[in-house]
């Protein structure tokens, strides 16, 4: 509680307020600001991120290769026989360095290692913000890319098909059922069933909506159940593996499609699919003196999100409601 020493003009009020003051019991912990959670390490699988990168490149170089060729009859000659062939070409990923740092009075220090009864603890709380710091940056251009240092976006790949789709009105359970079963079927069938979807991807708001309870089909074969449940049950993936359908929430998809619409990814989740060069973790360097202070600095590298495949991921754009009806 503060109290305005100004005030001073003759009132017992003030020296009520002083005394009372020596009772207040003050709290150990901070009841610290809520923050979003970092999402970029639970949609990039584990086998995408390389780490085994020399810290010293500028860029990841990975090759991709094409197969040509088939086998025919033998017609008389082997001048005849087929030969097969091979085109390889590589994919540069550019890397870059980041940084935090803070700053630490001594003065600062002392006041607040006397309010909380800790020397250490101001550059230790510092360091923890520096952490946190750090992370937000690779969760921002994992996501949305960086156009000036020519990081790709994970929601918005260049070369990954946009499906445009209907709106959802939230009534009709099976209406989102079926554009997200079409749009998966689309994905398998157009790679020639190279790629089969597993993961489906919706901004909270269609998330939610999926999660209604309300009645799948009409009459006596209609099902109580809500549409993500159906959904996780009923679609080419399951059909063909028998393991459900594996359905999340992305909260930066929303308004993420074209025009504004709210975007699904619809998308094949394996290591090989995606790659994300991360040489150099988050390194806390040694404080460095300064007048009446030190300086703390940590560094990290890491490189733009890319898929070698992209047909294994599919945006379908949901339209917003028409406000103005």
């Amino acid at each position: 509680m503060a109290y305005d020493f100004s005030r001073n003009d003759g009132r017992t009020g003030i020296a009520v307020e002083l005394v009372t003051s020596i009772y207040d019991q003050v709290g150990s912990t901070f009841y610290d600001k809520k923050y979003a959670d970092i999402l970029w390490q639970t949609h990039i699988p584990k086998g995408s991120v390389l780490m085994d990168i020399n810290p010293g490149a500028m860029s990841y170089v990975y090759r991709g290769r094409d197969f040509r060729g088939m086998g025919q009859f033998i017609n008389g000659s082997s001048r005849n026989i087929p030969r097969v062939g091979q085109t390889i070409n590589q994919v540069t990923v550019p890397m870059l360095s980041g940084a935090v740092g803070a700053t630490v009075m001594n003065e600062e220090a002392r006041s607040y290692a006397f309010g909380f009864a800790n020397q250490n603890a101001l550059a230790q709380d510092l360091g923890t913000i520096m952490r946190r710091a750090a992370e937000l940056h690779p969760e921002r251009v994992i996501f949305f890319g960086d156009t000036m240092s020519g990081f790709l976006p994970y929601i918005d790949y260049p070369t990954c098909s946009k499906v445009p789709g209907d709106t959802w009105d939230g009534e009709d359970s099976m209406f989102p059922v079926t554009q997200i079963n079409d749009a998966m079927t689309a994905m398998w069938t157009t790679t020639k069933n190279v790629h089969l979807p597993d993961t489906v991807k919706l901004p909270p708001t269609l998330f939610s909506m999926l999660t209604r309870a309300s009645v799948i089909g009409t009459g006596s074969v209609g099902v109580a159940v809500s549409a993500m449940n159906y959904l996780k049950e009923n679609n080419i993936y399951t059909a063909i593996t028998g393991q459900p359908l594996n359905i999340m929430p992305l909260r930066y998809l929303e308004g993420a499609g074209v025009a504004g619409a709210d975007r699904v990814i619809i998308q094949q989740v394996k290591d090989e699919n995606m790659i994300v060069p991360f040489p150099m973790p988050f390194q806390l360097a040694q404080p460095v003196p300064i007048a009446l202070g030190v300086e703390t600095f940590a560094e990290y590298k890491f490189g733009s999100f890319n898929m070698p495949y992209p047909a294994s991921m599919l945006y379908l754009d949901v339209a917003q409601p028409d406000s103005s009806s």
